[in-house]
Formats: C-alpha cells, structure tokens, sequence
C-alpha cells in the first residue's frame, strides 16, 4: 500500500434515490471486497433482488430493517476494504433532507466527498441544468467542512446510453456553483453504479473518457500534507490537547496522567504546556499512547501526558504547547466568534436562543445573537441579511445554512475552523430536549 500508511475516509453523498448505496455496494463487489458469507446473506435478504433479476447491492450499506423495506438510507452505515493502493473507510450518507444531520456527522470526518448526481433526475430541455437542492446542500456542507478532495460521480449514465455531451452539460452545472461553495478541486467521473460501469474500471462504453475510474481517483488522492506534523511559525500550531479525563497511577506513587487526543500539531517530551483556562505552565516528561511509551505524540494520537508539577487541571480544559516563551502559544480567547451553522433542528432558529455549546470536551452556555447571511441553494451564493429590525427577526429553519454570531458564556481558544477542525468546531445543543441543534464552523 503505497499512497498512504493510513485509511482515505471518504462519504457519498447527494439526493434520495441517486444511487449512493448501490455505488458503494458495487464498489465492494467489483473490488472482491465482500465475503462469501456476505454474498449468501445478501442473496438471501429480503427484495435483495432488483427488477431486472440482479442482486441489489445498495442493501450492503442499507442494515437497519427500515432502511431495507422503504428502500431508503437513513443512518450513516461504515464500511471497510482495502485495495493493493491503500486502504478505505466509507461512510454512506443519507440523501434525504430530514436526515441531513446524519450526513453532517458522516463528513466531519472525511478526507473525501463522493458527490453524486443523478442524470435522470435532470432537465436538459434549456441552456443551463439546474442541479437538485439536496445536492447542492450536501456540496456545500463538505466545503464548509473542509473537505479538500471531491469526486464528482455522474451516475446512471447508463439511461443516457454513455452520452458524452449530456455529462459535460453537467460537469458545467457544478462548476457553475463550486467557486462559491469553496469548492475548486474536484475530478469528475461517469458511472453507471447499477451496471459498474467506471466504478472500479472503464468500460467500453465511456471510451471517449479519458479520466480516471472513481476508484483509481480515490486511489490516487494524496493525503501528505493532511497527515503532516509541521507547523507554522506562530502559536496557531502548536500541539492543543481537549483534556478528556485526569486520572492517578497508584503503582506510580499516584502520578497524574492528563488523557486526550493530539491536535493541530505533534507534541514532544520536554514541551512546555499552558493550561487553559488556568494558565499554570508545566513541561511534558512522559508521553504515553496505545503504541506504549514514547517521545513524540503525533496529531489525532491518544495519549496520557505527564508533567513536571502539580496543576490545576480537569476535563473540559486544554493543554497547549508553547514553543518558545510563555507569551508564545498563550492562546488567544474569546466568548464572540462568527461561525456557519448547518442548522439541524426541527425547531426553529431565532436571534437571541438560548443554547448549549460543545467545544472540544467542555460544555458552556451559548446563544445566537445575530444572523448575517443565509446561503441561497437555488443559486449557490450566499445572501446578506438586511440590518436592524429585520435582521433580528430572522427565522432559520430545520436544513438551512447561515452564518451568525455566537456568544458563549466563558472564554474558549477558539480559531478559524480552515486552521483547526477540533479548536474551531462548535456542537450547539438545545437544552431542554438535549437534541444537536446546529454544526458551528468558526470563522
């Protein structure tokens, strides 16, 4: 396995019924990824067979009982294989709208977004295609998330009999919106998922293409810099730890053990560290992670840190290195930041709500003070919100995508969610049915 030591998660992604589970199931099939057990469990199942007398392979992903009489996804379902390239993890997303929240959940933590579009769902009657909202909401939910690496699946290609000019008519469409949606480096793919045709090879049917299969495009996305411990030259990279739990070692004369998972940076034995929101500075003597003892812990690594002294520290804080001095890496906070919210909730969203926030492993109060802008998914750009009175009277509903204030009740070190996915990613809560109301990227 060359491209990379460790697993590309990727998520598939677009409307109800464009063919995500199929795509997947095929991609298992094809790539001899299915056990022989799987195969006879599948033959088995109950409607596992399509129309035409094949084997439905959407029901690979589709495991919950409902899932499998509606003929819908609901949860997102995790699968696993691996090619001679690289290994996978892919996390099949649900299309419709009332489960997005699932899809959210799916991406955050995804390398890739498989975007699929549905070409039978399509007008190519006028000038211009006009993608479907919920593949529009799914595009831009994975940029606001900032996925770097798309796959654009055309599928169903096979009921336009493989036409090219049909395919690129689409590709036009979302270019059209990807500049806005912060979404410029994607590979686009013709596939039949149902037939197989360029899921995991070409076939003779797209010989004018002359691209990659979606697999060999998978295969071939490099995650170097993703899995790179380097760091820039001010505090915004150095190593933060969301202390998780605090424990005491009695064959160890009672030595505090600091748990947590590593981010935005590797961090070193003999780092100086700052707690927040403490300040109590300490220097780390003892790293350990699953892998036993060790000098350096890189990002996304479990360990348990131990230090010099005694501090005051509990779950709900942060470790965080300082690189030269203790001025240096002293973490800017603030109770105020501007974020996107992918609104989840049933209940609606009004200026002035009082929530629960999620940052890191602490919990604090929060409410949203001020909507500024809202994106239009019919044209894919963002609309600015009037001021004043009509400003403050802005509703946001269940699936809408907006960018807003947000003032917490205590200080938080707090950045730029394109610089730290775990410092600038906010889980709102409602705090009376305890439901995730809203995924907050800070900006």
């Amino acid at each position: 396995m060359t491209t990379s030591s460790r697993p590309l998660r990727f998520i598939t992604c677009g409307s109800v019924d464009d063919g995500k589970s199929t795509l997947i199931g095929r991609l298992l099939f094809d790539s001899k990824s299915l056990m022989l057990d799987q195969l006879d469990s599948l033959g088995r199942a109950r409607g596992a067979q399509t129309r035409a007398g094949e084997l439905d392979l959407s029901l690979v992903t589709d495991g919950l009982e409902a899932e499998r009489e509606q003929g819908i996804t609901i949860d997102v379902a995790y699968r696993y294989f691996a090619t001679p390239k690289r290994k996978f993890i892919i996390a099949d997303a649900p299309g419709h709208e009332q489960y997005t929240r699932n899809m959210v959940t799916g991406a955050s933590k995804s390398d890739v977004a498989v975007i699929l579009i549905d070409v039978t769902k399509l007008d190519f009657s006028g000038d211009t295609i006009e993608l479907l909202p919920q593949t529009k909401r799914h595009s831009a939910i994975a940029g606001l998330l900032g996925i770097k690496h798309l796959v654009v699946a055309v599928n169903k290609m096979d009921a336009i009999d493989f036409d090219r000019a049909k395919f690129e008519r689409v590709i036009a469409a979302f270019e059209a919106i990807a500049s806005s949606l912060n979404l410029s480096n994607f590979t686009a793919v013709p596939i039949s998922a149902l037939k197989g045709d360029g899921v995991v090879a070409h076939t003779s049917n797209t010989v004018w293409f002359d691209g990659p299969s979606l697999l060999e495009a998978l295969e071939s996305i490099d995650l170097t810099a993703e899995n790179s411990d380097s760091t820039r030259a001010d505090e915004t990279r150095s190593a933060h730890i969301a202390v998780q739990y605090v424990t005491r070692d009695a064959a160890d004369g009672h030595r505090r053990w600091i748990m947590g998972d590593v981010a935005d940076a590797a961090l070193n034995v003999g780092d100086r560290i700052r707690v927040f929101p403490s300040g109590a500075l300490a220097v780390v003597t003892a790293i350990n992670t699953p892998r036993g003892s060790t000098s350096v812990a890189h990002v996304d690594e479990a360990v348990a840190l131990g230090l010099d002294r005694q501090v005051d520290v509990a779950r709900g804080d942060w470790i965080i290195a300082v690189r030269e001095s203790p001025s240096v890496g002293a973490q800017l906070s603030t109770n105020r930041v501007t974020a996107t919210l992918a609104w989840l909730d049933n209940a609606p969203l009004a200026p002035g709500r009082r929530l629960l926030a999620r940052h890191g492993t602490r919990w604090l109060p929060a409410r949203v003070s001020r909507i500024t802008r809202r994106l239009d998914l019919q044209s894919a750009h963002w609309i600015d919100q009037s001021e004043g009175e009509d400003a403050a009277q802005t509703v946001v509903h269940a699936n809408d995508i907006v960018e807003a204030t947000i003032e917490f009740g205590s200080a938080l070190p707090i950045a730029d969610y394109e610089i730290s996915a775990l410092r600038g990613a906010v889980v709102l809560v409602d705090p009376g049915t305890h439901t995730t109301a809203a995924a907050a990227m800070v900006k």
